[in-house]
């Protein structure tokens, strides 16, 4: 009997993940070949270069704390101590943030106005409630409406194209795709349901998961939005962020699934999954590297010589980083959440030991070369806390 669960078990591992896979695919697909190269042409060259500025601002904010809302929440579902109270209220919280980010973000690239600050803000905080929404489709393992989730920003993005003929606004092209998906959540789904603003017994326990994670997020954040503002740069790890984003719904399916594992993990399983996971990084690199050539050939055809010689480099970096991101994810069940800070703030140490100094010197070739080192340590700096802790 024990034999017959093993493989049925793994069916619906794999399905959730090529629903979660497919979901976050087709979002891509949208914003890579339709929606940038959309704005591109509309806005520009120069103007573009900034709304991707404003772009990453968003990204930092949503990818920090709406995904450690997220990572939090299962971690206290692991415990027994969800709340939707608890959330709400640091949502609320990091709305004010928003505020301030969003008027920062736009004075500095002089676009401020009051109509754009609306707007912006708008974006941003929605940005937020969507990273964190999905949330509520792994904490019931509902991996189908978690694809319905992402096909609906998508949808979303095209409608924006079409309505940016009538606004010329990008900012509401992109909000049509995200309030789209929030919505959603919000009609079918359970997290913004209740007595909204109630805090828990648990609150505390929660604000500092909430904290620790935001503060393990944010420093990832800045550090993989750091190569926007150099196109050359972002041109290459295109594929390989690609990939990179495939570990949002990896990790988000490993982690629904060890939430309800009770079995502990050996310490030479975990170094031997470290381990493993390096050696599949360079198998995983040929392929990025393969289609990389052919992708940045036709979508970034004016700069492809330039981009050529960093592409294996650049792309590896981007692999190690998302192979990082999923053995974290492991750790973090089988560890408290304080030693996913310890690691990120090591990370920070040396990358600003190493990855800083080696670009002032050796500029792109200095920058590329740092990635793959900085994120091989951090694997090595997982392996470590893992060998330590499990």
């Amino acid at each position: 009997g024990e034999y017959m669960k093993i493989p049925e078990k793994l069916k619906g591992i794999t399905g959730d993940f090529m629903y979660s896979m497919m979901g976050l695919i087709v979002m891509n697909g949208v914003i890579q070949l339709a929606l940038y190269p959309f704005l591109s042409k509309q806005l520009g060259t120069d103007e573009f270069g900034i709304v991707l500025t404003l772009i990453s601002f968003i990204s930092i904010m949503g990818s920090t704390f709406g995904t450690a809302a997220n990572y939090s929440r299962m971690v206290t579902r692991m415990k027994g101590q969800d709340s939707n109270g608890d959330y709400n209220i640091f949502l609320l919280l990091i709305a004010v943030l928003s505020v301030f980010v969003s008027i920062g973000g736009l004075v500095w690239l002089h676009k401020f106005s009051i109509i754009a600050e609306i707007g912006y803000f708008i974006l941003m905080m929605v940005t937020v409630l969507r990273y964190y929404s999905d949330v509520e489709f792994r904490l019931n393992l509902n991996y189908k409406k978690f694809f319905l989730f992402y096909l609906f920003i998508s949808v979303g993005y095209l409608i924006g194209i079409g309505l940016f003929f009538v606004t010329h606004s990008w900012i509401i092209a992109m909000l049509c795709g995200e309030c789209l998906a929030v919505g959603f959540v919000i009609i079918t789904g359970s997290i913004y349901k209740g007595d909204l603003f109630h805090k828990s017994e648990y609150f505390k326990d929660n604000m500092r998961s909430l904290l620790i994670l935001s503060g393990t997020e944010l420093i990832a954040a800045v550090i993989l939005n750091a190569d926007r503002l150099i196109t050359i740069f972002y041109a290459a790890t295109l594929i390989g962020k690609m990939v990179s984003l495939i570990s949002t719904p990896l990790n988000g399916v490993i982690i629904g699934h060890l939430t309800k594992y009770e079995g502990g993990i050996k310490k030479s399983t975990f170094v031997k999954l470290c381990l493993g996971s390096v050696v599949g990084s360079l198998i995983l690199n040929v392929f990025c590297f393969g289609v990389s050539f052919v992708f940045v050939r036709i979508m970034y055809a004016d700069i492809f010589e330039l981009v050529k010689p960093y592409l294996w480099c650049a792309n590896l970096g981007q692999v190690f980083y998302f192979i990082a991101n999923t053995l974290t994810v492991i750790l973090l069940r089988f560890t408290d959440e304080k030693y996913q800070l310890v690691i990120n703030i090591l990370f920070l140490i040396v990358f600003v030991v190493i990855a800083i100094p080696m670009t002032i010197a050796l500029g792109l070739w200095g920058m590329a070369i740092a990635l793959v080192v900085v994120n091989l340590i951090k694997i090595l700096i997982i392996m470590a806390v893992g060998c330590a802790k499990i």
